[in-house]
C-alpha cells in the first residue's frame, strides 16, 4: 500500500467514531414555543392537535459542541405521548434518526419498535409537510399526520407508496415521556471529516516527497 492509500484510510478510521456514535447528545433542553403547524391526525382524534412546534433547545454535537438554536422547527411523531405549547424546559435525548430507529428499546409507546424504512417514511412525510403545507388542504394535512403517528406505532398509515427519504441531517429528540419530536439539523457531516482528514494527509504525502 503506498503511502496516499495510507492516508486516506487512515482519515477514514479517524472518522469512524463520529459516524458510529449513536446517542448525540444525552442531556437536550428544550422549550416549546409555539404550535404554527398544528394538525390533528387521520385515525388519531384522542390525540389532539399536534403537528410542528416552533422550540428552542441546544444540542452538543460531536463537531459543533453547544449548537443552539432558536424558534427552530421540530416536529411530532409520536401519537402517545403529549407536550404543553408553550412548555418546557423538557429534557431529550438526541439521536441521529438511522441511529434512533436501529435501536430496539426505542419507539411507539405501545411498544412497538420502527424500522429503517419506517423512519425513511416518517421523515419523508414530515419534509411534505414542511415543504407543502400552505398549498395543502386541512384534509391533506391531516391525512399525512395520521400517517406518521400509524407508522410510529406500526399501524397502517391512511397513505399508501409513501416515498422513502434520506436520513442524514435528521435527528430524533426522545425521552420516552413526552411528544417524541423529529427535526432537520445541518451540522457537520462525518463525510466532510473524512474529506479534510484525506487533504491534511494528501498535503503530509507532499511535503514527504518533496523532502526525499
Amino acid at each position: 500500500m503506498n503511502f496516499s492509500l495510507k492516508a486516506m484510510a487512515a482519515a477514514v478510521l479517524l472518522a469512524l467514531p463520529c459516524a458510529v456514535q449513536a446517542q448525540v447528545d444525552a442531556t437536550v433542553p428544550l422549550n416549546v414555543v409555539s404550535n404554527p403547524f398544528s394538525t390533528n391526525g387521520t385515525g388519531y382524534p384522542a390525540s389532539g392537535r399536534a403537528g410542528g412546534f416552533l422550540a428552542d433547545f441546544t444540542i452538543d454535537f460531536p463537531e459543533t459542541p453547544g449548537a443552539t438554536f432558536d424558534d427552530y422547527l421540530v416536529w411530532c411523531i409520536d401519537a402517545d405521548r403529549t407536550i404543553r405549547v408553550p412548555g418546557g424546559p423538557y429534557t431529550y435525548a438526541a439521536y441521529k434518526a438511522f441511529d434512533f430507529a436501529a435501536n430496539t428499546n426505542f419507539g411507539g409507546a405501545n411498544g412497538y419498535d420502527l424500522t429503517a424504512g419506517d423512519m425513511k417514511r416518517i421523515v419523508g412525510l414530515v419534509s411534505d409537510l414542511q415543504v407543502n403545507w400552505a398549498s395543502y388542504s386541512e384534509l391533506a394535512r391531516v391525512q399525512r399526520q395520521g400517517s406518521i403517528w400509524a407508522l410510529f406505532r406500526g399501524e397502517t398509515p391512511v397513505l399508501s407508496n409513501l416515498a422513502e427519504a434520506n436520513l442524514s441531517g435528521w435527528y430524533v429528540l426522545y425521552n420516552g415521556q413526552n411528544q417524541t419530536l423529529v427535526t432537520y439539523v445541518p451540522e457537520p457531516s462525518s463525510a466532510a471529516l473524512v474529506l479534510t482528514g484525506i487533504a491534511a494527509f494528501m498535503m503530509l504525502a507532499s511535503m514527504r516527497r518533496r523532502r526525499v
